[in-house]
């Protein structure tokens, strides 16, 4: 009872405290945009940003319209020794990794063996409660009804009778219902792009090049985030905790354009380093530079390690780097099936949301809700390079087999459950904003109106200033070339 209690208290005074936030500054928007709290403009704060720089969909668009199509020789990464010397590197792992690739196949035989199980029995219980409905269903209405295997593309549902139609209603509902549903079955696709990801990423060959897009919501054209990660084995020949380099570009012609309508606008909350702010010119220059340079092998020992594109959902996003003038590999120069032989298409495309709808299904296979599912911890999504990082983390998590074995990953009755568990709590509880976070947010404001007011109440500020969230973010800096942006990064 005093638990009860104590949540009702704390709901109303979150609902309270955001009320009078709205009430005093005007619309429920601006309580979530918390990035305003350091500025009454729209803006990012950027160091070095040129006062007389603007930033619009206009700005943008006329950006866009004089991008060069000049495409560099070389990567001028190479000019940086550590990136050089890392080129020559050659993959000799077959011979010294082939324990562990030895486990990986008595790993994937296990898995057959109890994914083709769990389909016999789940096929079996499934059938089970059909013909126990159709047997409920003939004593109250006589027959069951005859439906076509397939339903016409054409046809809807004026075209069959009431009848007919509540039973494939309730039929299809007892289908939706039942689980565990095995999508990967041995011999299917599904699950030879399971075995194929997991081998690909055991062999430590492969280079990882994860990205991710935002862009405005009331112009899906506009790209105002770039984010990249990057997994190298090159780089992680004896590394307990795996390497990654992380980068974060948002485009300067869209620095004034925040989404706060349909998403949470995170532009300036890049948990692994520092923004950088270039613009739409050098941001294509950046990209196409780290892709020439990972994707695109020159010599004899580059030739020698495997390459994957990393995403979530990635085609929308490859579409995105299209647009902007990104000289991508053509889509038959990918392997998106991962049904190729190794050595015959060389750049590979690993899709979390791919890889987990193969095994789950498609219910709760947004990057969220699998980061949560998996106990992944993980902030701020929607800031385009916490998104291409944490995507690259799922991949590396769902791909390792002792994770997968101590989180049940491979136990299709509990993933089920869990699963189903999940989606039942998403229609029934609310989302959680955390009290003191809600608090400080409202008293921070209050905090702003007095320091652009006077220099008056000090003591105040000084107080209000310690409720401020502790979450540390690396802040944003101007480049004005790409090149010089990649420098900085490299210091």
């Amino acid at each position: 009872m005093l638990r009860s209690t104590l949540r009702t208290m704390a709901q109303k005074r979150t609902y309270q405290q955001r009320n009078n936030y709205n009430n005093n500054n005007g619309s429920r928007n601006q309580y979530f945009g918390v990035n305003k709290i350091k500025s009454t403009k729209n803006e990012l704060f950027v160091r070095d940003l040129p006062p007389q720089f603007r930033s619009n969909v206009t700005q943008y668009k006329n950006a866009l319209s004089k991008l060069s199509s000049n495409k560099p020789e070389q990567s001028w990464i190479n000019q940086f020794d550590h990136f050089k010397n890392l080129s020559k590197i050659e993959y000799f792992g077959d011979q010294s990794n082939k324990a562990h690739l030895d486990m990986v196949e008595k790993y994937l035989q296990k898995i057959n063996k109890s994914y083709r199980e769990c389909n016999r029995e789940s096929t079996l219980k499934l059938n089970a409660k059909i013909d126990s409905f159709n047997k409920d269903w003939v004593q109250l209405h006589g027959s069951v009804p005859d439906i076509p295997i397939e339903k016409p593309k054409s046809s809807s549902t004026k075209d069959v009778d009431p009848l007919t139609s509540a039973y494939m209603i309730q039929l299809k509902t007892l289908k939706r219902e039942h689980h565990p549903i095995v999508y990967a079955v041995p011999g299917s696709t599904n699950f030879d792009y399971l075995s194929t990801a997991i081998r690909l990423m055991n062999m430590r060959r492969t280079i990882c090049f994860s990205f991710d897009i935002e862009a405005f919501e009331f112009d899906n054209n506009i790209v105002t985030e770039i984010g990249i990660s990057i997994y190298d084995p090159r780089e992680n020949n004896h590394s307990l905790v795996p390497l990654t380099r992380n980068y974060h570009l948002v485009v300067a012609e869209a620095l004034s354009l925040r989404n706060k309508t349909w998403v949470c606008d995170y532009k300036d909350c890049f948990l692994l380093g520092e923004s950088l702010v270039l613009p739409l010119q050098q941001c294509v220059e950046f990209v196409q530079n780290l892709i020439d340079y990972y994707m695109i092998p020159q010599g004899k020992e580059e030739f020698s390690w495997s390459r994957a594109f990393v995403g979530h959902n990635i085609k929308g996003d490859i579409k995105w780097l299209r647009s902007i003038g990104i000289n991508f590999p053509a889509d038959n120069e990918m392997d998106f099936e991962l049904s190729a032989e190794e050595g015959k298409k060389r750049i590979h495309v690993l899709d979390t949301m791919k890889l987990y709808s193969a095994c789950y299904g498609s219910d709760g296979s947004n990057l969220g809700k699998i980061l949560r599912l998996f106990q992944i911890p993980h902030a701020y999504l929607h800031n385009g390079g916490n998104d291409a990082h944490y995507t690259l983390k799922l991949l590396m998590f769902m791909c390792d087999i002792n994770f997968r074995k101590q989180m049940g990953l491979d136990d299709l009755n509990v993933m089920s459950s869990r699963i189903h568990e999940w989606i039942k709590r998403g229609k029934s509880e609310p989302k959680i904003l955390p009290m003191s976070y809600a608090v400080s947010v409202a008293d921070t404001m209050k905090n702003v109106q007095t320091m652009e007011n006077g220099p008056e109440n000090k003591k105040r500020r000084t107080k209000n200033k310690e409720l401020v969230s502790q979450t540390e973010f690396g802040g944003s800096q101007w480049f004005a070339k790409a090149i010089d942006a990649f420098s900085h990064v490299m210091k």
